[in-house]
């Protein structure tokens, strides 16, 4: 149970630091201010519409947080199509881990090819 636990603040950690990469916020705080809020659905004309009406008495921090998270998704979803899961998944990292790595982006790493297997052609 510790290990899920773990797991999930874990991946808390990072969905915060998509919205403020340069602060580390403590889920104790966060968390009550970025899910206290009821969500609601709209589709239409072939898009879909998440609203968000938070109750939280920060509620203009809470709006901040999601649009700059809302903000970063748009602009992955505008390449999203040509990259691999591994190379989205490393964009998403690279937003969340920008602190720590001054501004570069992660590379996923290139393909594992074994000893002695050459390549001919």
């Amino acid at each position: 149970m510790a290990g899920y636990v773990a797991l999930v603040f874990n991946w808390w950690n990072l969905f915060v630091r998509l919205a403020d990469p340069n602060h580390h916020r403590e889920a104790i705080t966060s968390r009550p201010l970025l899910l206290q809020a009821i969500g609601r659905q709209t589709r239409h004309a072939g898009r879909t519409t998440v609203t968000i009406t938070s109750s939280h008495g920060e509620h203009h921090r809470a709006r901040q947080a999601l649009t700059r998270i809302a903000g970063f998704f748009s602009e992955l979803r505008k390449t999203a199509e040509q990259l691999t899961a591994l190379e989205r998944w490393y964009r998403i990292l690279s937003q969340a881990l920008k602190r720590f790595l001054r501004g570069r982006k992660l590379v996923p790493p290139g393909q594992f090819q074994p000893a002695g297997a050459a390549s001919y052609g």
